[in-house]
């Protein structure tokens, strides 16, 4: 029974309430009704509860002991953001965690967030081994392809070898399915932040000698002096769980899991005279065979001198494509559990769990925000159902393994790395100025977007995010300056907000609560910038770090999720074919990966960004609304200067070798230009 055959919604709440009973709402008697503190039996769907719970429910230890997993969040040692509380019943095996709901039946949310039926989980065929050569992986694409054809992802459709290039391999650290990691260089050796204590030396061994000879006529320090130095660095996140995830048991035979071995990766490029960056060196590093104590292992790759490296008209594959595709992978995971799932989907949550409960539906700051909680409830349910969590029973018995557990070399501790993320997390960093200077990528004062200077000039996810940004934020302040003329003391006086916020914080992020960095919501500088924020990382930044993946990731040469074999320890040293698809992501993970992510991104008649689908209703006062046609016009006007980026030849990194124009910031859709949808204003997929 979907949504519009449910019964009437059940309970109280802002969502659904008339005009009369709004207006006499208040935080305190949404806190009270919404949440209350015994409820005798499961919820329904047709239940509109807003309250929150561990994330509890990843684990199925009822089913199969070695479904059982940690329960993130309430402890030190799991911090993370809380999720929508469903009320399920304890398992039988471990009383802290809930049992799951079957494939068929799907996950509890507040029935005004459900906006379609259960998700299915995907019945995908299971095939024995890897890949023997690119002609069986472009053959996935075929109109005759079984089980069916997959679109043609992005990355070979203009250009079928051009993603083996190593200027489209740096390229992709700017304008691919994940722009985010890349930071300055300020000094070397790169130096870890794990504890000596537990993993002896981390930091790294790339030195001088292996990277001076690709530097033109600089030196390292004039490199660094030039700001010319920069990394992809995801070494820390990796390596306190790769013992643990190059010894878990490969489960072929089932089709389940398969063996993988993976290294913690550093990437460092150089940044060129025309703008695009040059990989100069890869340090793959494993712990210590003896003892993770003694510190790191490793082996630094560096471009094959004799060879074009990365020559897409070469046949020949190298140690250096292994490393490669290593450091991709490495990139494509953090990419997915950290600044895809926890940054967008993870902490909005209790951000739309909060607003729920103590803000009245006519209050200014709900009737801001509520276009961008649109689905994220429904879309995060979905994901904990068939997704991110470990494995469930269909009916007939039949065993089904949840996709991220399969698709990415982290295997079961996915989740879990990114509870260690999340104890670093950060809110307020996340404001887009704020983003780009701490990783050292821009200067300037972050109250200023449009005056920042960017190091990297031709870095389309910057370019575009600021004009987005510096839209979003200046809309925000209008709006807000309606409501709160009266200046800060209007906002700290706001019962509901500072219920709202407060909510957010103590309970919401309650792990984190404690943390320096929260906004103390007592000025119009505060509001503006947090709901800003908010905004932002529900439209744009999730477009960003989502929207891409199919175009790059759905190739998997390009960017593999898995890896498994040794490599070798010269870089030189050659590698056919077969030997390179047979140390990347096998069929039956392949198929996986791109279901996953093959759907269009957005869906037609999806709210785009400034698009209201209660626009005629949403308000009355003609100020707000003169404010968000202002809004819209300047994304117009966004669309057509990303559009006109896009055809300027000098900008090499905006559509690179493979020929990819950088779309996923483009506010508008373009029916003109292929995989151009827009921005959604929502986390709504």
């Amino acid at each position: 029974m979907d949504r519009d055959d449910a019964p009437s919604c059940r309970g109280t709440g802002a969502p659904g309430w008339t005009t009369s009973n709004a207006r006499a709402f208040s935080g305190s008697l949404a806190a009270q009704n919404l949440a209350p503190e015994h409820q005798p039996k499961p919820l329904q769907k047709w239940d509109r509860v807003y309250d929150y719970a561990l994330y509890n429910d990843l684990g199925n230890p009822d089913l199969r002991e070695d479904l059982a997993r940690p329960v993130l969040g309430g402890s030190k040692e799991y911090p993370y953001p809380r999720r929508t509380r469903t009320s399920r019943p304890p398992s039988k095996v471990d009383p802290s965690s809930e049992t799951r709901a079957s494939l068929e039946e799907g996950i509890y949310i507040p029935c005004d967030e459900r906006t379609g039926g259960v998700a299915a989980a995907p019945n995908l065929p299971k095939l024995d081994g890897h890949f023997g050569s690119l002609a069986d992986v472009h053959g996935l694409f075929d109109s005759n392809a079984k089980p069916f054809p997959f679109p043609v992802p992005q990355v070979i459709s203009a250009n079928r070898t051009a993603w083996r290039t190593d200027e489209e391999f740096a390229r992709q650290t700017l304008a691919g399915a994940n722009p985010l990691s890349i930071e300055l260089v300020t000094g070397l050796p790169l130096t870890s932040k794990l504890d000596r204590a537990v993993y002896g030396d981390q930091d790294s061994k790339i030195t001088k000698e292996h990277i001076e000879k690709n530097l033109g006529n600089m030196t390292v320090a004039q490199a660094i002096e030039k700001d010319r130095l920069y990394v992809v660095d995801h070494h820390d996140w990796v390596m306190p769980y790769l013992k643990r995830i190059n010894e878990l048991p490969g489960d072929e035979e089932k089709g389940e899991i398969s063996q993988r071995k993976s290294y913690a990766t550093r990437t460092l490029f150089f940044l060129q005279d025309d703008s695009t960056l040059k990989p100069l060196a890869i340090e793959l590093s494993s712990p210590h065979p003896k003892d993770e104590r003694l510190g790191g292992t490793s082996t630094v790759y560096t471009p094959p001198d004799e060879l074009k490296a990365g020559d897409a008209a070469s046949d020949t594959f190298t140690a250096w494509d292994l490393a490669k595709a290593h450091a991709a992978s490495n990139d494509a995971c953090k990419n997915n559990y950290v600044l895809h799932w926890l940054r967008t989907h993870a902490t909005m949550e209790p951000v739309v769990l909060a607003a729920n409960r103590q803000m009245s539906v006519l209050h200014p700051i709900h009737k801001l925000l509520k276009p961008h909680f649109r689905n994220t409830l429904d879309t995060n349910s979905t994901a904990r159902h068939i997704v991110i969590g470990s494995g469930d029973e269909r009916q007939g018995g039949a065993f089904y393994r949840n996709m991220h557990e399969v698709n990415f070399f982290t295997g079961k501790y996915g989740m879990e790395m990114s509870s260690k993320a999340y104890a670093s997390y950060n809110f307020t960093e996340l404001a887009f100025p704020n983003e780009l200077i701490k990783r050292g990528v821009a200067r300037g004062d972050p109250k200023k977007a449009e005056e920042l200077e960017l190091l990297i000039k031709d870095y389309p996810y910057a370019v575009d995010g600021l004009e987005i940004w510096t839209a979003i934020k200046e809309w925000v302040t209008d709006y807000c300056a309606i409501y709160y003329a009266d200046g800060d003391g209007a906002v700290a006086g706001d019962s509901e907000l500072q219920a709202w916020w407060s909510e957010v914080r103590n309970v919401g992020h309650g792990d984190l609560r404690d943390a320096p960095w929260w906004p103390a919501m007592d000025s119009v500088d505060d509001l503006v910038e947090t709901c800003s924020t908010i905004i932002w990382l529900g439209s744009a930044y999730h477009s960003a770090v989502s929207f891409g993946q199919y175009a790059y990731n759905g190739f998997v040469p390009n960017r593999p999720t898995i890896t498994s074999g040794e490599m070798p320890a010269d870089a030189k040293a050659a590698v056919t074919e077969a030997e390179f698809l047979g140390s990347i992501t096998p069929k039956t993970e392949t198929f996986g990966l791109m279901a996953l992510t093959m759907n269009p991104p957005v869906k037609p008649g999806e709210p785009l960004m400034g698009e209201r689908p209660d626009t005629e209703q949403w308000t009355s006062e003609q100020r707000a609304a003169k404010a968000l046609l202002e809004f819209n016009s300047k994304l117009d006007a966004i669309a057509e200067a990303v559009k006109k980026r896009n055809a300027d030849g000098a900008l090499r990194n905006r559509n690179g070798p493979v020929e990819v124009p950088y779309t996923l910031l483009a506010p508008r859709a373009d029916p003109t230009v292929p995989h151009v949808g827009g921005i959604p204003n929502s986390i709504a997929v």
